[in-house]
């Protein structure tokens, strides 16, 4: 998939009321600038046990192999910095009410928590999650899919990851731009050259 496409995708099953409206390069643009913000701001909105939860199932959903993977992209500070930045208060609480669902599938499938289970037992708990969102979308209710704290899990995480600087290099093999260019900005002379009549 190339760049715009995922862009174009991302844009098209925003579950983000706020993000519906952005173009891909809005898009693109606001990711990059979340990663920088992650960076220099330490967590905010998850607490020590839904971050363990949601590193591990970021990395299930996008581990690393010959690319990295969704811990390698720093993707869990990105949905952080997103919770506390982006996330109104309903969706926030949505999200962080949802996530122990992981742990109950998970004692009903494996006897533990999420993040003490196998992957594979891991991976199978997030695989039947996916499988209702698709059956949900397929039914003709997208938008419920959208808001789930599962569906903005994965839409955060495959968000993140591709708008993170490891990813662009490494997977999608693109650069950052350096930044914006305006060929035809005005230049003001320095006050102390003299100016020709």
């Amino acid at each position: 998939m190339e760049r715009r496409e995922l862009l174009r995708w991302l844009t098209a099953t925003a579950g983000l009321a706020a993000l519906e409206g952005l173009a891909p390069e809005d898009l693109l643009a606001l990711g990059r600038d979340v990663h920088v913000r992650a960076a220099s701001a330490g967590g905010s909105v998850l607490g020590q046990t839904a971050s363990r939860t949601v590193i591990l199932a970021a990395e299930r959903i996008l581990p690393a192999s010959d690319t990295p993977g969704a811990t390698d992209a720093g993707v869990v500070g990105f949905i952080d910095r997103m919770l506390a930045d982006w996330f109104d208060a309903n969706e926030r609480e949505g999200f962080l009410n949802g996530l122990p669902e992981l742990d109950r599938r998970s004692r009903s499938r494996a006897g533990r928590d999420f993040a003490d289970c196998s992957e594979a037992d891991q991976v199978a708990v997030l695989t039947a999650l996916d499988e209702e969102l698709t059956a949900l979308r397929r039914a003709g209710r997208g938008g419920e899919a959208n808001r789930h704290w599962f569906g903005m899990l994965k839409y955060l995480t495959v968000y993140g990851y591709f708008t993170s600087e490891p990813a662009a290099r490494n997977t999608l093999r693109t650069y950052p731009h350096p930044g914006r260019f305006d060929g035809c900005a005005p230049y003001p002379a320095p006050a102390s050259t003299p100016t020709r009549p």
